[in-house]
């Protein structure tokens, strides 16, 4: 497995696991152009808490599905850190998206809980 898949696998199973696993430190790379989206099951009424950290600035949303259609409930263009709670208003996989746009290799480490 190369370090990319391998970052992405590390990464989407911390977030993507059971409410125990998925909470926690993350660290991974997102090559120039690329972008990186971790999910995470959410009932409604229930909240996570997300920070995250850049070394150079990112695209980053929290998304969902609903059928065809790509719903964005939060999204910030060009920033380097944040440090919000999204509460979820619907029963639903909730994704946390960062693109980086830039022209060189981006990391970004933070954390997720569920709350």
């Amino acid at each position: 497995m190369d370090d990319a898949l391998r970052t992405v696998f590390v990464a989407g199973a911390l977030i993507a696991g059971d409410a125990g696993a998925a909470d926690g430190e993350f660290r991974f790379s997102i090559a120039a152009g690329k972008f990186d989206e971790h999910c995470v099951k959410l009932e409604a009424g229930r909240a996570m808490a997300y920070r995250f950290d850049a070394s150079a600035p990112v695209d980053f949303n929290v998304h969902h599905h609903r059928g065809k259609d790509v719903v964005y409930p939060v999204k910030r263009e060009a920033t380097r850190r944040l440090a919000a709670t999204f509460r979820a208003k619907a029963t639903d996989d909730y994704c946390l998206m960062w693109e980086n746009k830039g022209a060189a290799t981006v990391t970004v480490e933070g954390r997720v809980d569920r709350r």
